[in-house]
């Protein structure tokens, strides 16, 4: 863990793969944001703000009072992470030292026709994530995670094993654990808390994570509504690309009864020219069917953990960006697919695990 700290209100550290960043106002410290270092972020001066800058391109400044805090605060960030990536160097270099020792001391004990070659683990470690949804630059409620009487979240992401393999499709995520995927997401949408449903009763589901905010989410709309006639669609709403733009938007959504929340959701799509929506008219939904499901008071409270639990899934599994479209076979599916029913249908019915199967015999 490398740390730095300034004599401006701001604290910069690393713990295991998370850049934290934290402010102290009248010696009260808050976390400003947690970023993954998975995710390659850069940072830069752009009108007195640092703004910070994923590997995929999403950007949002980190706000400071004046060009000189805003300064400190870089210095801090180019500080720490440059620190980071020296002992991550050194410990390569150990480890290819150790190992080079390893094999000369083995050469002088083992006959040459008995030593065997020394296979290279492939899988991809996920550590467990900071168990908060990603906060705010401006003061919002607290995105932790209810107690077990309230929500129950979706189950953390099982260690991957050695032979783990990453499909070459964009998304990080070994296959060993996609594997586990369905079931997770099936059983936290049965528990209508955390999700917005398009449609039931089909042979096929659809898991779809979609933030109001995101352009890219309001292009797929259409087909996500012309698919949801063949196959069940289903949708855990995000804060990723609006932040506290999407939570004002999102959490009057989920405190909708679920028969609701669809209308609602929609018109987050068609009430901005970019999608973008704080929330006005899901309040209205609700307003309209106040008379009949009036939401009873901490109800809403519960809409917001279960949208900070979506948050804490959507980094856990390592999804890099919205819209992000799961087969209900725990595989990625591209928004070209969504946008041909015939060619969706056909992906659905391959088979991943003989396919898998076949990749292994030919390996043998």
């Amino acid at each position: 863990m490398a740390s730095a700290s300034l004599h401006a209100p701001f604290s910069v550290l690393i713990k295991a793969n998370h850049l934290v960043i934290t402010q102290t106002v009248d010696s009260v410290s808050r976390t400003l944001c947690t970023l993954d270092l998975r995710q390659k972020p850069s940072f830069y001066l752009n009108n007195g703000n640092v703004v910070c800058r994923a590997a995929q391109g999403f950007e949002f400044s980190l706000e400071t009072l004046n060009n000189d805090e805003a300064q400190d605060l870089l210095n801090q960030l180019v500080t720490v992470l440059l620190h980071h990536s020296t002992l991550k160097d050194i410990l390569k270099v150990t480890g290819v030292v150790l190992a080079v020792a390893a094999l000369t001391f083995g050469y002088f004990w083992v006959k040459a026709e008995d030593i065997q070659p020394i296979s290279t683990p492939v899988g991809l470690a996920v550590t467990s994530p900071v168990l908060s949804a990603p906060k705010p630059l401006t003061p919002l409620p607290v995105l932790s995670a209810p107690s077990a009487a309230a929500v129950r979240p979706i189950e953390p992401a099982p260690s991957p094993t050695a032979s783990s393999e990453v499909p070459d499709d964009g998304w990080a995520l070994p296959q060993a654990i996609r594997a586990t995927l369905p079931s997770k997401l099936h059983n936290a949408a049965e528990r209508k808390l955390f999700t917005v449903d398009y449609s039931s009763g089909h042979a096929r589901t659809l898991y779809v994570f979609a933030d109001p905010s995101c352009p890219n989410c309001k292009r797929l709309e259409p087909a996500l509504n012309a698919i949801s006639d063949a196959f069940n669609v289903v949708v855990f709403p995000v804060p990723v690309i609006g932040k506290e733009k999407s939570i004002a938007a999102i959490t009057p959504v989920l405190c909708l009864p679920p028969e609701q929340r669809k209308a609602a959701w929609d018109a987050l799509f068609d009430s901005a020219p970019d999608g973008l929506n704080l929330g006005k008219q899901s309040e209205k939904q609700a307003s309209e069917g106040a008379d009949s499901k009036a939401a009873q008071p901490g109800e809403c409270d519960v809409a917001l953990k279960a949208l900070g639990i979506n948050q804490v899934a959507y980094q856990a599994y390592l999804i890099p960006g919205t819209p992000w479209v799961i087969s209900d076979d725990g595989r990625y599916v591209s928004q070209a697919l969504l946008r041909d029913p015939l060619k969706l249908q056909a992906f659905l019915d391959e088979q991943p695990a003989q396919k898998g199967q076949e990749v292994s015999d030919a390996s043998q």
